[in-house]
């Protein structure tokens, strides 16, 4: 179990304001079978404010839990929207900061997408790290300037002579973000400048819309972007950006290592994710209530419904909501979460074509940045199923 002390700033925490009693400790391992979805292992999620700083963490959190491996699929790159705004940061990246003929390194580099584009659009050399990186998943158009190590990044890897470290969608995995951000900054040393590059979920966007489908179990760290500013000041760096990209929902870093100041900095005011987390709770009852209604009257009605997103939001979406069993598959482009199963819920994911053959009368999108993506591929099919999005109005 987490430390009743920030992880961030080691301040002691208030209450847990948001609960849940049992969720699946993995949403992106891919389950082979029903049987082994239904029971895959629970813990409960108690998150909890640090009113010093604005982090928000999960108290309950117990690391070792997770199978970090090649049979995670958190890969988003088989969206042409995803696609086209990943080409784009890399372009602006590279434009910005002048990231040509650089090495990189990048801590949970997934499938290797983000780090492949970044090198071929500055001429680069990377290293990657994570255990789920599957080889050859990736084209690389220079396998002489890429590496890819299917493991953690720890410190005493180092740091390959990085110019340029990259760590995207990773901190909000990590237990001990304080730590986390002191071994990065002691394997820097002296190199003044190395450029780092972060990005995380924006967790005020989050409690804005209480948006309960992004609270899970694998997600241990949640942050705002004052929180996230104060984390890497607080350790020795220089943010040199920080802006909402993707729209709205990620938080991008860009920093630079400076001297590790002798004072600690004042904290950053916190009474603006403060006041979203006093109304969180009762946000997130209003929405699952609603969505609760839905999912029983369609049921009652004998709609077929079906959920488009097979990642992590579908789990959480699908174990906090569908008790009844109205969301009957789960669709999603990535051939690799074909005919797996969602951790703890159950359903089997397929492939869009499926809708050919079986139209669905409803279906749920689990992230409405991609509602007109869905809607062209309907469109072009002739299929016309009730189609509504979480973060819309339900």
């Amino acid at each position: 179990m987490m430390s009743r002390e920030c992880p961030l700033c080691q301040t002691a925490a208030r209450a847990v304001f948001y609960a849940c009693s049992a969720e699946p400790v993995h949403s992106t391992l891919l389950m082979p079978s029903r049987e082994e979805a239904l029971c895959f292992p629970r813990a409960p999620i108690s998150l909890a404010l640090c009113d010093h700083c604005g982090f928000i963490w999960n108290q309950d959190f117990q690391p070792g839990r997770h199978r970090y491996s090649v049979d995670c699929e958190e890969s988003q790159g088989h969206s042409p929207l995803f696609t086209a705004w990943l080409e784009d940061l890399v372009a602006r990246l590279v434009s910005r900061y002048a990231l040509r003929d650089k090495t990189v390194l990048e801590i949970g580099c997934g499938k290797g997408e983000f780090l492949v584009a970044l090198c071929a659009a500055g001429g680069n050399r990377g290293t990657g790290y994570d255990p789920a990186y599957v080889t050859d998943r990736v084209p690389l158009a220079d396998t002489t300037a890429l590496s890819f190590k299917p493991e953690f990044w720890q410190e005493s890897c180092g740091l390959h002579d990085a110019e340029v470290i990259v760590c995207r969608h990773t901190l909000e995995h990590i237990p001990d973000v304080g730590a986390f951000i002191r071994s990065i900054r002691r394997a820097i040393g002296e190199q003044r400048e190395t450029l780092l590059f972060f990005e995380v979920p924006d967790m005020l966007r989050v409690l804005e819309e209480g948006a309960f489908q992004d609270i899970y179990y694998e997600h241990c760290s949640y942050f705002s972007a004052d929180s996230l500013a104060y984390l890497f000041r607080r350790e020795g760096f220089e943010v040199l950006d920080l802006e909402l990209d993707f729209h709205g929902q990620y938080l991008c870093l860009v920093a630079k290592p400076v001297p590790v100041p002798k004072v600690e900095p004042v904290p950053v005011g916190t009474s603006e994710i403060a006041g979203s987390v006093s109304r969180f709770t009762e946000q997130v009852a209003d929405l699952t209530g609603l969505w609760r209604q839905r999912l029983q009257a369609y049921s009652a009605e004998g709609k077929s419904v079906v959920l488009w997103g097979g990642g992590s939001k579908a789990a959480a979406f699908l174990n906090r909501l569908d008790s009844a069993g109205a969301v009957q598959w789960v669709i999603d482009i990535n051939p690799h979460k074909h005919h797996a199963f969602i951790p703890g819920a159950g359903q089997e994911v397929f492939g869009p074509e499926s809708l050919l053959s079986q139209p669905a009368d409803v279906i749920i999108i689990m992230n409405a940045v991609y509602r007109p993506e869905i809607q062209e591929w309907l469109n072009s099919r002739g299929l016309s199923p009730e189609l509504l999005a979480l973060g819309e109005q339900p």
